[in-house]
């Protein structure tokens, strides 16, 4: 698949995640076979300023590229501000966020709030596309709510202001993630464009991914919540889109040997205390089929250090 001059191998992609898609979880995703991997949103605002939390979130090495770096903001001028930070920061593409339901972006009239507003996304692209030469993508929504699709008006308006990539994630802003996606705007922005669209909502396994690219005739997928600890997912996408047989399942210590490998990378990126406030959470995605879950999230909270984690995890993942 081309976007703009940059080449990604396959269909399989990692969706941005906020508190998840961290340089550490976008290696893992690349080593499992993802074909494009995208930052955690940054607030654009906090980019444009040089805050230092903020660069630290858009750091990225050479070895996980292709990778795109998300923004979220309002303010066409700061968009572009910070969408070449981004470019500067080593980022192949800058991804414009307007997807997000979270309320607080919502209240700054941001994010999510935006897909009422079809003519503003067209000027934050139109801008962003004027101030960098990577590639500018954007992540969507079908639309505000119920009521009103505008995903297919959006999608539009980005491509004849520059955008190389829309991703369409098939729910509303107002559904969250509280309801069935439904893949059928996917197919209507397909239809509407010709830059390549990602497809994404309710993605749990690589025969969902499958399906959604074939009922909707999309280029590829963005794997989202169906990521969390469980990383082999792309490579199951990837095999099944290239008619091999996917990968067999991983095994309990399998998933706790990429557990390990993931708090270590953690560790070493964040700091040892920040990882550690981030590591039941992130633990108990990879440890769903265990058993005796019950006990090991009970166990992995009193967690100190990576030694302990590994006999916790040791005693559990057998």
């Amino acid at each position: 698949m081309k976007i703009g001059p940059v080449t990604i191998a396959h269909g399989a992609t990692l969706a941005p995640m906020e508190e998840h898609t961290g340089l550490p979880f976008r290696l893992m995703a690349r080593r499992h076979g993802a074909s494009l991997v995208a930052s955690e949103r940054v607030d654009a605002c906090d980019v444009a300023e040089r805050d230092k939390r903020a660069l630290k979130l858009l750091r990225t090495v050479p070895h996980e590229a292709p990778a795109a770096g998300q923004l979220s903001g309002a303010d066409p001028a700061i968009m572009a501000a910070a969408a070449r930070v981004v470019e500067e920061c080593g980022f192949a593409l800058v991804d414009l966020n307007f997807d997000c339901p979270v309320r607080r972006l919502m209240e700054r009239g941001e994010a999510g709030a935006l897909m009422a507003d079809p003519e503003r996304i067209a000027r934050i692209v139109a801008a962003v596309v004027a101030a960098v030469a990577i590639p500018v993508t954007l992540k969507i929504r079908s639309g505000p709510d119920a009521q009103r699709e505008t995903a297919v008006e959006i999608a539009r308006l980005a491509e004849a202001a520059g955008a190389a990539l829309v991703s369409v994630h098939a729910r509303n802003v107002q559904q969250a993630y509280a309801v069935a996606p439904d893949w059928t705007v996917i197919t209507r922005v397909k239809q509407a464009v010709r830059i390549p669209v990602l497809g994404g909502g309710g993605l749990r396994n690589a025969t969902d991914a499958l399906a959604l690219m074939r009922q909707t005739g999309c280029d590829g997928v963005a794997i989202g919540r169906g990521c969390l600890g469980n990383p082999w997912i792309f490579a199951g996408v990837r095999a099944l889109l290239t008619g091999s047989s996917p990968p067999a399942e991983p095994g309990l210590a399998e998933r706790g040997r990429a557990l390990l490998a993931l708090a270590e990378e953690e560790s070493r990126h964040y700091g040892r205390e920040f990882a550690l406030r981030r590591l039941p959470r992130l633990a108990c995605y990879f440890a769903k089929p265990l058993a005796d879950f019950a006990a090991f999230r009970t166990a992995v909270q009193k967690v100190r250090d990576l030694p302990e984690l590994k006999r916790v995890v040791g005693t559990h993942f057998r």
